[in-house]
């Protein structure tokens, strides 16, 4: 694949980097605390990165922002300063003061004060500060204005770890990227360890555990220590090899050669993340094959053991848990239930029950929960969805196990802001909805004793609009929601804030209507645009662009040859054609609201109206494939019973649904037609979207789902099967 013209630019960017403020709607004007070139920063001066790394960043931002030069003193003695802080910013943590205190416990807690002639931002560690810092500037941000208001309190954030994996490349993180992370709140990276010392970022590795898996060398040390400098743990999520049962006599070698070496190589790495998927093992639970899937036979139709929560899990953990700790005792052990949620409650809670005190659950909040829609019609949460905010009966069972047995909870929220209802946008402007989410996970906390968040899995995490929505909901002493995302809305779009908001609920409310099906999240949904509208070509035959260096290349993390036969359940495929309509009736208001906000704005290419719209429009035209790819579906299905003396049962209600008045083999092959012209004109708009902003499209395990070069093979493919369509219409004459 040759890389798109556009392709990757969006790396070539500061993602810290603030552009000159001017006041917004939210400005106060002159009160409170205003900051000039007579104040200056002072900081402890002892050798922590992560110390100038905040002093620094403050110092950048007002001369950014504002144009106000601060100077920054590095001093042995606070004490002097304290006592006359005048026009002076104190960034202290506890270790420098016995007489300052923050009242969590909580590493990252900090407290503000700010009075008319002097700011100190004390945090409990060098990381409750640096996260006050970033407060101050949103603070600014949000106003446009040099000034802050008068304040004296702590901010405790709810939630740690909230970890994340790279958006801009897999397993790859560029220190402007990492400094993103922690202004965003976050504290913890997440890499993927196939071998003690690779990730996955790199070519094709024979000896991956799924094949394909790229493979490259990652100074896992080297990480570590960059991360630190922004305040950022790390964890690794294991891909590694599990082919020793615990008990064996082999398995303390096996796996002290894995996982020993990994950590005795790295004791810094926070944790290690284990999930059923790639923490196979050849379990003796009488319910599985007691094969790894890659290696069951094809004819074996019991469920292999990272699908179902084997009674040896809690061996295995313990095993692997011993050989960890002896190199870091502290080890954050993370294991994940997002396999086995379709089973049992008694097999998943009594295997809850068995597991050792001293890891951490990872349960994912929304999956596995069945609904029924406004006509009655069923239909179920698949995998990862905004359309259903959560929780899901699986994760209140499953926490409520965690927590009467002493577990510590935590949760895959998917607040990075993306899901799988559409792999390549690079978050989905659907505030009020994540907003349910936001306040959900804060129940959780408190009935639940949840206390960490895995922000994403493998697709990433982009700063946007929500990285500041979330950081304050999850925060005690934020604002309250509705309110912050009033003031983001006039921070981005000034005096048409209100019209953002509009825009927002209209999506919100679309988004939910979204059914999160496989077929669809394994088809349009995920790669956008670039999903084929296929006669009868075979999966082999579809040679998808891509990169030689994907972890999932070629459409190989989805289908491209749509799976649904429509006949004879065709309901089905009906219920999800009703609802993507309403979904792209409610993006469509919503875009016309961004649109009128652009042009009151007039708004320049490139700037935040502008890729926001850019994002609407291309989920828009996600939806629109989905629509397109459901109608030729039908239209394809009908046309291939018309020889048939006696028409499938429900071809009316497809007929209807579609609008065809002329159900012939010439009318269907004119629809088909038609359907097709109206896909190639959507492409041809979410490439304009594209080139507006170039995270549209990508997704760091695919690389680029949609981009023009996808976007030419995609015209390319359905110019080929309208020939294919006429070939077989030929056929029939």
């Amino acid at each position: 694949m040759q890389k798109g013209q556009n392709d990757y630019s969006f790396r070539n960017q500061d993602f810290c980097r603030v552009l000159p403020l001017k006041p917004t709607p939210n400005a106060l004007g002159v009160s409170g605390c205003v900051i000039d070139e007579n104040w200056e920063i002072i900081v402890p001066a002892r050798d922590s990165r992560l110390v100038r790394y905040y002093a620094d960043d403050l110092c950048h931002f007002f001369s950014d922002a504002f144009g106000v030069c601060l100077r920054v003193r590095r001093v042995s003695d606070l004490s002097p300063f304290l006592v006359k802080p005048d026009r002076k910013i104190l960034l202290v943590c506890e270790e420098d003061s016995h007489a300052l205190h923050v009242a969590s416990e909580k590493s990252a807690a900090f407290h503000i004060f700010v009075a008319e002639d002097h700011v100190v931002v004390l945090g409990k560690t060098e990381r409750g500060t640096a996260q006050g810092v970033y407060y101050l500037e949103d603070s600014m941000r949000l106003r446009g204005e040099c000034s802050l208001i008068p304040e004296d309190g702590d901010h405790v954030p709810l939630f740690s770890p909230r970890m994340t994996h790279s958006g801009t490349e897999l397993d790859t993180f560029p220190d402007s990227y990492l400094g993103a992370c922690a202004h965003a709140g976050m504290d913890a990276i997440i890499v993927y360890a196939g071998h003690p010392d690779s990730n996955l970022h790199g070519f094709a590795d024979p000896e991956a555990l799924w094949p394909g898996a790229g493979r490259g060398y990652c100074d896992f040390n080297h990480l570590v220590w960059r991360a630190a400098g922004y305040g950022l743990d790390v964890y690794v999520y294991s891909h590694m090899l599990c082919d020793v049962h615990p008990e064996d006599p082999a398995a303390e070698a096996y796996y002290e050669a894995s996982f020993g070496t990994l950590f005795r190589n790295c004791p810094g790495l926070k944790g290690i993340i284990f999930v059923g998927e790639t923490f196979e093992f050849p379990s003796k639970d009488p319910h599985t094959c007691g094969i790894r899937c890659q290696r069951k036979p094809a004819d074996d139709r019991r469920v292999s053991p990272g699908w179902y929560p084997c009674m040896d899990y809690p061996q295995l953990l313990k095993r692997v848990m011993k050989i960890v700790r002896r190199y870091n005792p502290e080890a954050d052990i993370v294991f994940w239930t997002y396999n086995w949620g379709d089973a049992e409650k008694e097999a998943r809670l009594s295997l809850i029950e068995h597991l050792p005190r001293d890891l951490s659950l990872l349960v994912t909040f929304e999956m596995w929960e069945s609904f029924a829609d406004d006509q009655r019609e069923m239909y179920t949460i698949d995998d990862y969805t905004i359309s259903f905010p959560g929780p899901s009966g699986v994760f209140v069972e499953e926490a409520r196990k965690a927590n009467e047995v002493g577990i510590r909870l935590y949760a895959m929220a998917n607040t990075g802001g993306r899901t799988w209802d559409n792999g390549c946008a690079p978050y989905l402007p659907v505030p009020q909805q994540w907003q349910k989410r936001y306040e959900a996970l804060c129940r959780a906390e408190r009935e639940y004793g949840l206390c960490g968040l895995m922000e994403n899995h493998h697709y990433g995490w982009f700063p946007s609009f929500l990285s500041l929505f979330s950081k304050n909901a999850f925060a005690e002493n934020g604002i309250p929601n509705s309110e912050m995302l009033r003031q983001i809305a006039r921070r981005d779009y000034g005096r048409c804030g209100e019209l953002a908001l509009q825009a927002w609920s209209r999506f919100s409310e679309g988004i939910s209507h979204v059914v999160a099906s496989a077929i669809d999240q394994s088809g349009p949904y995920r790669c956008g645009p670039t999903y084929p509208l296929v006669f009868d070509q075979t999966r082999e035959e579809l040679q998808i662009p891509s990169v030689a260096w994907a972890w999932h290349k070629g459409g190989e993390i989805w289908d491209p040859v749509y799976a649904d036969p429509v006949f004879p359940d065709y309901e089905r495929i009906l219920m999800r054609y009703r609802h993507v309509q309403t979904v792209i009736s409610c993006f469509s208001q919503g875009i016309r609201l961004l649109e009128t906000a652009s042009t009151e704005l007039r708004a320049s290419e490139g700037s935040e109206v502008s890729c926001q719209l850019a994002v609407a429009r291309f989920l828009f035209c996600t939806y629109e494939t989905a629509a397109h790819v459901m109608e030729w579906t039908m239209a394809k299905a009908l046309l291939c019973h018309t020889t048939q003396s006696i028409p499938p049962a429900g071809a009316n209600a497809v007929c209807d649904a579609l609008g065809l008045t002329d159900p012939t083999l010439t009318g269907l092959a004119r629809s088909m037609r038609q359907i097709a012209a109206k896909e190639i004109e959507n492409v041809k708009a979410a490439l304009r979207c594209w080139e507006e902003d170039s995270r549209i499209g990508f997704e760091a395990s695919m690389e680029y789902a949609f981009d023009d070069v996808s976007a030419a093979w995609k015209i390319g493919e359905t110019e080929r099967s309208l020939v294919r369509l006429e070939e077989w219409m030929n056929g029939k004459k």
